[in-house]
């Protein structure tokens, strides 16, 4: 009969501890990525079948996954709800049990401390992708995702919209309409903004207009100010500027429906004097006066596409650092229409 393996056995081909090869196997936090790759190869190998005398399931064999996102985010958050209602959906559905940490600032809070007193499998990072962020998602060794963001150093694997080209494409419906002198109303501290940015850019260059800083772009300053209460940041920043926009790209429809009501308020006509372009596809733009015209977002398919390669990086650790993004369409409503030209 031949001797069936054991942990022990594992361990010493893989030249680590007991312990290490029981966290990998068991999908526990605290073994790094390169040994955990390589205790996995070994129990294929050696057809480890544990205790219950089955061989290593190529199954996720997720039992609990926990979401680390910004309180604000959980706190009636009209772009977040659908990609947590998709995300615990899929969660329900693949028969993982999932629970929420919440920070108010990623920046002065440590990964660790975020996840004290949550025994953890595997992490989604949810709107949270900062550089440091990362670099301590990494060290824990577990499966992790992160959903509406993305890693420029390309070690975890992401979940997000095409903002990119869903910002091309806005910048390209403006454009088409015949506007030349628009504003992109920001704040690019994230990676996902960032692309945003990019896409403008792009859109911008393609038809021959100069990029200018100080003319196409208004940073908002903080993140705490990408809110409907930016439109009188915005108001003022056109009253200095001493001309007003074709038009208005927003970041956010947040922020485009803050900009409608404030130059609203201010005598502007939207669209009118100047049209008005949101980025989200946010049910609220549709009740707007005028309704915003935006790029709509499958938020909830982000979160079941999110877990489903959560559990297919726990079945096979040795998978692929994938970059999945999510197609955007343009909502055309009210608050864009063709450029006014003087008589």
């Amino acid at each position: 009969m031949i001797n069936e393996p054991t942990l022990k056995d594992i361990a010493r081909e893989a030249g680590v501890s007991v312990a290490a090869v029981s966290k990998v196997l068991n999908n526990r936090i605290g073994v790094g990525a390169d040994t955990r790759e390589r205790i996995t190869e070994i129990a294929q190998r050696m057809r480890y079948r544990g205790r219950g005398g089955r061989a290593t399931s190529p199954s996720h064999g997720l039992s609990n996954a926990t979401i680390v996102t910004l309180d604000r985010y959980v706190l009636n958050d009209a772009f977040y709800g659908p990609i947590l209602n998709g995300l615990m959906a899929a969660g329900a559905e693949a028969d993982i049990d999932i629970k929420i940490a919440v920070t108010a600032d990623v920046a002065s809070t440590p990964l660790s401390s975020v996840l004290k007193g949550h025994s953890t499998e595997a992490l989604l990072l949810l709107g949270i992708d900062q550089p440091e962020l990362i670099d301590e998602a990494v060290k824990l060794g577990c499966p992790t995702v992160i959903v509406n963001g993305m890693d420029r150093t390309m070690r975890l694997s992401s979940v997000s919209a095409d903002y990119h080209f869903g910002a091309w494409a806005a910048t390209r419906h403006l454009l088409e309409l015949g506007h030349r002198d628009i504003l992109h109303v920001t704040h690019p501290y994230r990676e996902s903004i960032k692309r945003r940015l990019d896409g403008f850019r792009n859109a911008l260059d393609e038809a021959g207009i100069r990029y200018d800083p100080d003319r196409h772009m208004l940073d908002l300053g903080a993140p705490e100010k990408m809110t409907t209460g930016a439109g009188s940041i915005i108001a003022d920043h056109i009253e200095a500027r001493g001309s007003v926009p074709d038009a208005l790209f927003c970041v956010s429809d947040i922020v485009a429906l803050g900009a409608i009501q404030e130059l609203t308020a201010r005598g502007l006509s939207v669209p009118g004097d100047i049209s008005v372009m949101g980025f989200d596809g946010l049910s609220i733009g549709a009740h707007a006066s005028p309704s915003l015209t935006s790029m709509q977002i499958d938020r909830d398919a982000m979160g079941r596409i999110a877990m489903q390669l959560l559990t297919e990086y726990a079945a096979n650790p040795a998978m692929t650092v994938q970059r999945v993004t999510v197609g955007v369409a343009l909502q055309e409503r009210q608050s864009t229409s063709l450029r006014k030209v003087s008589s």
